[in-house]
């Protein structure tokens, strides 16, 4: 079995990670959520050979979209628009995998969001998930977003 530093070329796992995200183009913006979290996996699939890499992995009374080698967590949503609801959903499954995998020490979670966030969700984004790895000396919540021009938002600083 393959692991993520097998393929790193001396960066950080988490590092690595995080660029194959930030590298991944969704195919159409116009897709369902469970068609973008595919899309994404063959992608890590493609670039992770023999890495475990599952979907729908159950954490916390929940399902993270995609968990690499059990140690990297990647929850994809497609953007926000009016729906609070969904949003209110999102930052309960952040302090969900926070309680249960974060401070367990089992390793960060990336937030892709797929489509372009309203800036007042996108703020409130960066607040909760800056409050979320404050105390910590590693980063552990990473944002980032798919947005449908050519530029792209890479992983926020928190």
């Amino acid at each position: 079995m393959k692991r993520v530093n097998d393929y790193s070329n001396y960066l950080a796992a988490r590092d690595f990670v995080e660029s194959l995200i930030e590298k991944w183009k969704p195919r159409a913006f116009n897709l369902i959520e469970k068609d973008q979290e595919q899309d994404l996996y063959n992608w890590l699939k493609q670039y992770l050979p023999g890495v475990p890499i599952i979907t729908q992995y159950g954490i916390a009374k929940g399902k993270a979209d995609i968990v690499i080698q059990d140690e990297f967590v990647i929850e994809l949503k497609l953007a926000f628009s009016d729906d609070v609801a969904e949003f209110d959903r999102c930052i309960g499954q952040m302090e969900r995998y926070r309680l249960k995998w974060v401070d367990a020490d089992r390793g960060p979670v990336y937030l892709v969001i797929v489509g372009e966030l309203d800036s007042e969700y996108r703020d409130m984004l960066h607040k909760a998930l800056k409050r979320s790895d404050s105390g910590n000396i590693l980063k552990w919540f990473y944002l980032i977003e798919k947005l449908p021009s050519s530029s792209t938002v890479g992983a926020a600083s928190l």
